[in-house]
C-alpha cells in the first residue's frame, strides 16, 4: 500500500516571512513578524515553482507596505478571495498558484535578493 504525507519547511531572511501556501494552489499569505515595524515591500517578487518545470510570479504594487505584526494574502483569480488590500490582494493574471508534488515558494526583494522560502514536498511511502 502507498501512502503519502506533505513535508514543509520554511525560512526568513528579515522580518518578511511565507506563513502559508495553499496545497490547491489557491493563495500564499506574508507574514510580517516585527510588531511594531512596517516594511514597504513594493516590487518585491513571489515565485513558485511547480515540480522544477512551471514558475509563476506575482510582483506586489510599487507602493505596497506590510504593517508590522499583520499578514496579506495573495489569492489567485477566482479562488475565493476579496481584493481588500493591505489585508488580501487578488492576482489576476493567474488562476493557480500551481500544484503538485514538489512546490517550492521564494520571495524576492526588489534588488533580486532571497528573502523567504516556503518548500512543501510530497513524501510517498511503500508500506
Amino acid at each position: 500500500m502507498q501512502s503519502s504525507r506533505m513535508m514543509y519547511s520554511r525560512s526568513a531572511n528579515g522580518n518578511i516571512s511565507i506563513q502559508d501556501a495553499s496545497q490547491d494552489g489557491k493563495y500564499v499569505t506574508l507574514e510580517n513578524t516585527h510588531r511594531s515595524r512596517d516594511e514597504p515591500i513594493g516590487g518585491w517578487k513571489l515565485k513558485r515553482k511547480i515540480d522544477g518545470k512551471h514558475e509563476i510570479v506575482y510582483t506586489f504594487p510599487p507602493d505596497f507596505v506590510l504593517k508590522g505584526g499583520k499578514s496579506v494574502k495573495i489569492w489567485a483569480r477566482g479562488q475565493g478571495g476579496v481584493h481588500n488590500p493591505p489585508e488580501s490582494i487578488i492576482f489576476d493574471a493567474e488562476e493557480s498558484f500551481g500544484v503538485g508534488s514538489n512546490m517550492q515558494t521564494f520571495l524576492y526583494n526588489k534588488n533580486g535578493d532571497e528573502r523567504a522560502t516556503y518548500i512543501q514536498r510530497n513524501n510517498r511511502s511503500v508500506t
